[in-house]
Order: structure tokens, then sequence, then C-alpha cells
């Protein structure tokens, strides 16, 4: 198990890393319309895994006394610089380390994190998340996301599958039979990261966990969850499109479903072998999500269990295992 997180806080040292989070808008003016929402003036802040500083300056904007800039990337010490460039070194501290190990000279008013990575827990940064809450947060104290949902919904996408599925593998691949492909695949499945929005879904979404930022501990986010889709549209089923949708403050809701602003984030896709649906069908599926302990302790591992039930009776079950990525 990877138990050395230097190449993970190194590779937030990038700045194509933080070109990429903030050139997403949907992401970053969701925070500032939750930070401007939370924060009254006078109100202390700990920014977990600050980064350069975004979400700091959006509270030391909205009036905040002191805000606490935890991170242990080496972007900090232009963190630095770039809170004094903008005037507000009297307001926000830069603080090198994990938010969860730092002491602090006081309890603060809120915590806000972007914490999420792809379908929310990959990079498994909730965890030093939680440990914060506990710590530093004041007891009548907001968080910010206050909430996530992870959610779900069967999908057809015939490029998708043909690009980046199983479908790739076809009887003629350059002449030549590449059929046995799809069993070896099989076996060692990944949860890509796309652009979902030409995918066709097969049924409505659901939610397959929920967690909250103060009562949910860290463990649990490693969840066992069983959900049941109705299918209203016929037609082959290609996988599961996963996003999720942050609760990050009241009436500030940031999505990462397909039909909603773009994000970096985009969807995860979780592959099938193309199976036939029918209207009334119901998928009855289990999805479990680990951490990868023999390779990187930072990503998950999802198991999922699926049955097709019509008319009263299992036509069709299928069991599949997918490793998680970065990228």
């Amino acid at each position: 198990m990877q138990t050395d997180d230097s190449d993970y806080f190194h590779g937030y040292a990038s700045a194509e890393v933080h070109r990429m989070m903030l050139a997403d808008r949907a992401r970053t003016d969701a925070y500032r319309r939750a930070i401007e929402a939370v924060v009254r003036p006078g109100a202390t802040v700990l920014d977990v895994g600050a980064g350069t500083g975004i979400l700091s300056l959006f509270a030391a904007r909205a009036g905040a006394r002191r805000v606490y800039a935890v991170d242990e990337s080496e972007i900090l010490e232009t963190t630095r610089e770039l809170v004094r460039r903008n005037g507000y070194a009297g307001v926000i501290e830069c603080v090198d380390g994990r938010a969860e190990e730092v002491d602090l000279p006081e309890r603060v008013d809120v915590l806000v994190s972007e914490w999420m990575g792809l379908f929310g827990l990959t990079e498994a940064m909730f965890e030093s998340v939680v440990a914060a809450t506990h710590k530093h947060l004041a007891p009548a104290g907001v968080v910010i996301p206050g909430a996530l949902r992870l959610c779900l919904a069967p999908v057809r996408d015939d490029e998708l599958y043909a690009r980046k599925g199983l479908g790739f593998w076809t009887p003629d691949l350059y002449g030549f039979d590449y059929t046995p492909m799809v069993r070896h695949e099989l076996r060692d499945l990944e949860t890509n990261t796309v652009d979902g929005r030409r995918a066709i879904p097969l049924a409505a979404p659901r939610t397959i966990a929920r967690f909250d930022a103060y009562t949910t501990p860290a463990e649990a986010y490693w969840f066992d969850e069983e959900v049941t889709f109705e299918v209203l549209r016929g037609g082959p089923c290609h996988g599961f499109l996963g996003w999720f949708e942050a609760e990050l403050a009241e009436g500030v809701l940031l999505s990462t479903a397909a039909d909603q602003p773009y994000t970096h984030w985009r969807q995860s896709w979780f592959p099938l072998k193309e199976r036939a649906l029918q209207a009334g069908d119901l998928v009855e599926l289990r999805l479990r999500a680990t951490r990868d302990v023999k390779v990187d302790a930072r990503k998950p591992l999802y198991f999922a269990h699926g049955r097709v039930v019509r008319a009263g009776a299992v036509v069709d079950e299928f069991h599949y295992g997918y490793a998680s990525t970065y990228a």
C-alpha cells in the first residue's frame, strides 16, 4: 500500500493543476457564492488544502477576521505571495502542514475545503477534512460543503462504448479478430472519466451514497450500498454514469451531472459488457467502494453486482470490479 504521500502533494505544486481548477468556473463560482453566503464579518475560517488560496481570498474579501490557509504542497510559498499581493497578509495566515495535524490558536467558525476527487472519493482527501472538522470547528461552526451525494444512472452511449468501452474489441480491428480482449479487460476494468453529455439515460438516476460533513465518520465514505433502477427506455446498456452533487451552502449546489454546466470532474463511467434492457425491467445494483490497499491508498476500488429482473424473474446477472484513476 502507498504510505508516502510526497508524490501526491508534489503533484499539487504544478501550475497546470491549479489552472485547471481555477478555469473551472462552475466549481469556483459555486464556492464563491457559498463562502459569501456563510462567512460573516469577523468570522474565523479554515481552508483545508488551500492550494493557491482562492477560497481563502474569497473568505477574506467576505469579511473574515482570520483565515488559516493550510496546505502541505510546495505551492504554499507562492500562495503567501498571492496573499500579500492582494492585500490580505493581515488576514490570511498560510500554514504549512496537514489540517488534521496542525495546531491553531482558536476554533474556527467556518471550515471550507474543495476535497472532492473523481466520483467524489478519489484522492481520499475526505479523511483529512473529517479529522480537521472534529479538531478545529467550533460547536456551532459551518462546513462547506455540508453534504455530498453520489449518483448513478444506467446509460446507453454507442460512441463511448466503441471508443473507450468493451465494444472497441471487435472481430475486425485492423483486419484481425480482437474479441478475446473482452474477457481480458473484464478482469481489469477501470472507471473512466468521460464527457457523458451524449449518453442516453435508460432509467432515472438514483443516489447510491450520501455523506454528511457533520455526522458521517471517515470510514463510512468507503460505502456498501444497494439501489434499484426501473428502466424507462429500452435498449443496450453500456454501463453506469456516475457523478456527485455537493451541497455547498443553503441554495448553492455544485453538481457534476452531465446536464449541468461542465466541470473538470466530468462524469465517471462504470463500463459493462453490452446487455439488452427492456422498459419495465428492474436493475438491482449493489456497489461497494473500498480502499486500494495494494497499490494506492488514495484510490478507491469499486465492486458492482447487479441483477436484471423482468416480470418477476432474474434474466441477467453481472459482477464486475473497477479500479479508479486520477484522470
